[in-house]
Parts: structure tokens; C-alpha cells; sequence
């Protein structure tokens, strides 16, 4: 709306006394993120901007709408600059739901999920889904899609020229997190030309190296990498931060004061931010988003302002967002009401200076959109069999020597052992079966193995989310409860199924690419919740916000992974096959 946006005589006008402010936010405990410090101030907004900041209360200023906050503490609105929309399992609109009332007023969103299934589509679809939203969203474009050529097969692959041509729609805040670190410090000229593309243009380049250290970690911030999120630890951060890195702190790394105690031991801070990266949605109902991570770091001992401006003025400076990242003459006014710097309870929200929290629910309906048709029905697979999913040997009896991914944490590895060989067909013996079925009706591949270290004793868990390429990822110790499992998600077109003796424990419908949801939050966390109740029923322990199965076929993360094309060393950068040979 053109008429609500605020021109430079008009503001100044307003701060000469000459024209009257549309709100004063009186009588505040302003958190000053420009300076470190609070102090008491009244803010008058014209339209969608800041006009001035008063030190102290001004009887004869003249206002459309007076508001007495009682001594309330304002933040500027909190910016998450790394966010994967689609791991909150609903679409932008619902999002903004949910997060509005927790304080976000911006998101920098990398939609290298929905590309993964549907391509540049899908980077222009989480476009149009998110315009005309009070929530402000910008995006990241995905660079590594799928996350390694080769490896896996994605819906699409995007190349230097498709970078160029949706850089050019404008709607791009930079490129997204170059996940291919070693192709890059290798030179592959795919990735290369993606990262010149982004330099030509400009833009800011987000990272995603994990341990990567010494003179390949300064390799890979020479190309113009500007920050990461994949930090383990306070080491690393540091390491990362002294080379020029912004580096973004995400819960993970918040569950240790020592990593908050090393944090405040860096002279300058200024490159730490917090970024969410992924949040489930039964967690951001139950915890939060931005808000908890400033809360949680609050708690472990750093001083509040400090908390507020890695969520505010640093990301807004990471993304070269001027106009955001806090309360001052000249910037957009995204302003957030806090009840006290404690609890973190959020009283009010002003986006572009309009009220659209208060008392800390939304008080502004967010319009829903039509869904785009190629945004559906994105399940393409045929029905399969048991026999599909047998591995079968050139023996009829004795062993083989298997290849076993054992999941240790978030991290995996790859062991071998002896598997009976009986009537022709590998039996697991004690471990469970783990397979990847392409769904994006390109290959047909898929790639049956065995896992260790999932717990699951009983039963069958699938998954058409399952980073990044998003094919069908399915664990289960009996074949026909995996058949049925994958089936039931061809069914639905997409999201987490555990079954038990062909009876369904618990779904998550996610038919928008077999990602998201287009009902409210509150509804697709309480789903997620039920899975994760009949994932422990089956025996699997899993502490992790993204469910485990969505990891187990995600190639950038040390050590093993699983792809519809085999079993994949990380570290060497190999496919290989599951058996390593038969003996009789």
C-alpha cells in the first residue's frame, strides 16, 4: 500500500511539529541496540517509519493515536536471517502466524527444500506464497540443488544460469548456503560458476562448512562466503568469526552455558547472531522461535541487550537490510512490546508501523492464497512390493559382507558385518532395514540397506521429507510393514507415517511437495507430536527437533549417509555399494 509509506517531507514535517505522527509509543524503556543501553523514550512513528526517538515525554507532540506503554520494554522487530520455511511443515502464511506473535518480524528464508522437489518452481512459488504478508520475507536462493550432483536424485537440479535468471526477478537477498564445500574447494565448475554468479550480482553469500578448518576454511571464505550456521562448538565459532565469518548460533549450540561463557569472552561480537535454521512446528509451538533463542541465551548468562541485538541489528547488517534491526530516525518501524526482559513475554507488535499483536495474539487476519497445482501431487511413484525391497544375492545360501549405517547422533558412520544369505535373499539378522525410494518420477531409483543405532525394535517409520533431496526415506525390521508405510505416503502425497502390522500409528499430511501444510500450525504439531509418540512405541529414541529419518539421506553431514543410489562416504566423497561381496 503506496499511501502508507512514509516520504522524506513527510517525516520530516513530523519532526518538525508540523505534521502529526499516525503513533507515539509513550513513556518506554527503549533497547537501544545501536548503542548497547536502555533508556527511557517515547517513539513517534509516521506511517511505516520512525520519525523521532524523545528522551523523555513531550506534552505538546501531536499524535493520531497515543499509546502509554507503563514503563514497557521496546525491541526492534527480531530477524531471523537463516530459516528453512518448510521444516516448520506449514506454508509462509501459517508461519507468519505462528512467529508474529512471538516478535519475528522478518525472515530470510533459503527454500532449498521446495527446490529440491520442484526446482526454480519452487523457489517462485515460496515467492508468491509469501508476498502481501505482515511478516517481512526475504529469500535466499538455493544454490546446491541437490545438495551434491550425483549422489541423489532430486526433483531438478539448478545450474549458474537458473542462479542468474531468478536473481534477476529481484526478489533475492542473496545466494543460500553453499553446502558443497568440497566440491567447491575441489574447484567443480558447477558449483564455482553458482558462487561467480552471486559475486557478479552482488549479493551476499550465506555458508554451511561443518568442521571445516585451517587453509580450507580459508579457501572457502576467500570465494565471498559471509557466514555460517554449521558451528559445533565454541572452537569453531571463534575460528570462524577471527576469519571474517558471521557466524549464526542456533539452539543446538545453546544448550551449553560453556558455549555462552566462551561467547562473552570475544572482545567484539559483533558477527555472532542467532538464526533458527530448523524448527519443527510442535516445538515452535511448545518453545518458540527467535524469542526462545533469545531467552535461552539470557539464561545462560548473556546480557539481555546483547541477546536482543544478535537477533536484531546484527542479522539485519549481515543481510544488508539498513532500514531494519532497530529503533531509530529513518527506519522501518517493526516494533516489538516486551512485558519484561525475564520471561520474554511479548505484549505488542507494530509492523510498518500498523498493530498487529496485542496482548499477544494476532489481531490482523492473514488472507490465504490459492495453492499453485504443481505444488501438489509431487508422490510419483508406482505401487511396490515386497519383492522390490529384497535384497537378492547370486547365492542361494551363505553370507554377505554388508555395508551398515549406524547412527551415532546426528553424526553417522558405516561398518561392515556378515549377513546370512538364505533361499537367495540377504537377511538383516538384528539390524533394520533402511531404503530410499525416489519419488520425483525421474529415476525410479531406490537403494535397500540395513541400519544400526535407530532403536527400532518393531514396525515401520517413512518420511517423503527427507533432506535435501526429499525422496521417500523409510526404516522398518518387516518388509510388509514397509511396503505399506511407503504406500500410505503415496497415498496421502507426502509426509511421516509410523505403522505397526499394517495398522497406521500416527500421519503427518504434508501434501504441499510432500513438505508442508496449509492448516494452522497448532494442528500440524500436534500430528508431528503423535509420530514422535509412536516413534518411542516402536523402540526409536530420538532427542532431535527434525526427526532422525529425515537426516539418514542428507549427503552433506559427516560421515555415511543413504541415497536412492547407494550407501555414501561423506568424508571420501564415494558411492558404494550396500554388499561388498558374497561368499558361499
Amino acid at each position: 500500500m503506496s499511501y502508507w509509506k512514509a516520504t522524506i517531507e513527510e517525516l520530516i514535517e513530523v519532526c518538525r511539529g508540523e505534521r502529526n505522527a499516525t503513533l507515539l509509543l509513550e513513556n518506554c524503556r527503549l533497547i537501544n541496540v545501536l548503542t548497547g543501553e536502555i533508556h527511557e523514550a517515547s517513539i513517534g512513528v509516521y506511517k511505516d517509519r520512525i520519525a523521532y526517538i524523545a528522551e523523555k515525554i513531550v506534552e505538546d507532540v501531536r499524535a493520531v493515536e497515543r499509546i502509554d506503554l507503563k514503563g514497557r520494554y521496546v525491541s526492534p522487530g527480531f530477524i531471523d536471517s537463516h530459516i528453512h520455511v518448510e521444516s516448520s511443515m506449514v506454508t509462509p502464511r501459517r508461519l507468519a502466524e505462528a512467529i508474529l506473535p512471538r516478535g519475528v518480524t522478518c525472515i530470510a528464508a533459503d527454500p532449498h527444500e521446495i527446490a529440491n522437489v520442484l526446482g526454480t518452481r519452487g523457489v517462485e512459488i515460496m515467492a508468491e506464497l509469501s508476498r502481501s504478508l505482515p511478516l517481512k520475507v526475504y529469500l535466499w536462493i538455493p544454490t546446491c540443488i541437490p545438495s551434491v550432483i550425483g549422489v541423489e536424485t532430486a526433483g531438478a537440479e539448478v545450474y549458474a544460469g537458473d542462479i542468474a535468471s531468478m536473481l534477476r526477478e529481484g526478489y533475492a537477498i542473496g545466494l543460500g548456503e553453499v553446502m558443497d564445500y568440497l566440491g567447491l574447494l575441489k574447484l567443480d565448475r558447477r558449483i564455482v560458476d553458482i558462487v561467480k554468479v552471486g559475486r557478479a550480482y552482488g549479493k551476499v553469500i550465506d555458508g554451511h562448512a561443518p568442521l571445516l578448518s585451517g587453509r580450507l576454511l580459508d579457501g572457502y571464505i576467500s570465494t565471498g562466503i559471509s557466514a555460517d550456521h554449521e558451528v559445533f562448538s565454541f572452537e569453531e565459532a571463534l575460528e570462524k568469526v577471527r576469519r571474517g565469518l558471521y557466524v549464526k548460533i542456533r539452539r543446538y549450540l545453546l544448550e551449553s552455558r560453556g558455549f555462552v561463557e566462551g561467547f562473552k569472552r570475544i572482545p567484539d561480537r559483533s558477527r555472532l547472531l542467532l538464526a533458527t535454521d530448523d524448527t519443527p512446528p510442535d516445538i515452535l509451538e511448545f518453545e518458540g522461535h527467535m524469542d526462545a533463542l533469545i531467552r535461552r541465551a539470557i539464561e545462560l548468562g548473556l546480557d539481555p541487550v546483547e541477546a536482543i541485538q544478535a537477533a536484531t541489528i546484527r542479522p539485519a547488517s549481515h543481510l544488508r537490510l539498513e532500514d531494519l534491526g532497530a529503533i531509530a530516525p529513518g527506519r522501518i518501524a517493526d516494533i516489538v512490546v516486551l512485558e519484561d526482559l525475564e520471561k520474554f513475554k511479548v505484549k505488542m507488535v507494530y509492523t510498518d508501523g500498523r498493530l498487529i499483536v496485542d496482548d499477544g495474539r494476532l489481531i490482523v487476519p492473514i488472507e490465504s492464497r490459492s495453492l499453485p497445482s504443481d505444488a501438489l501431487n509431487t508422490v510419483k511413484i508406482g505401487k511396490l512390493t515386497i519383492d522390490d525391497f529384497k535384497i537378492k544375492a547370486p547365492i542361494i545360501d551363505g553370507y554377505a559382507e554388508a555395508r551398515i549405517l549406524r547412527v551415532k547422533g546426528l553424526e553417522t558412520e558405516i561398518f561392515i558385518d556378515k549377513l546370512r544369505v538364505e533361499y537367495g535373499v540377504v537377511d538383516p539378522g538384528r539390524y533394520a532395514y533402511i531404503a530410499v525410494v525416489e519419488r520425483h518420477g525421474r529415476s525410479g531409483g531406490l537403494t535397500v540397506g540395513f541400519v544400526d543405532g535407530l532403536g527400532l525394535r518393531e514396525g515401520a517409520i517413512a518420511s517423503t521429507v527427507a533432506h535435501d533431496s526429499h525422496n521417500i526415506v523409510v526404516a522398518g525390521r518387516k518388509l510388509d510393514d514397509i511396503v505399506f508405510a511407503v504406500d500410505k505416503l503415496r497415498e496421502i502425497q507426502g509426509g511421516y507415517i509410523a505403522v505397526r502390522d499394517g495398522e497406521i500409528l500416527a500421519m503427518v499430511r504434508l501434501p504441499i511437495a510432500g513438505l508442508m501444510s496449509d492448516e494452522p500450525l497448532s494442528i500440524v504439531a500436534n500430528e508431528l507430536r503423535k509420530f514422535r509418540e509412536a516413534e518411542y512405541s516402536l523402540g526409536i529414541i530420538d532427542p532431535y527437533p527434525i526427526p532422525m529419518i529425515s537426516l539418514l539421506a542428507l549427503p552433506v553431514i559427516p560421515h555415511a549417509r543413504i541415497t536412492d543410489k547407494g550407501i555414501y562416504d561423506v568424508d571420501r566423497g564415494e558411492l558404494l555399494n550396500i554388499i561388498v561381496r558374497y561368499v558361499v
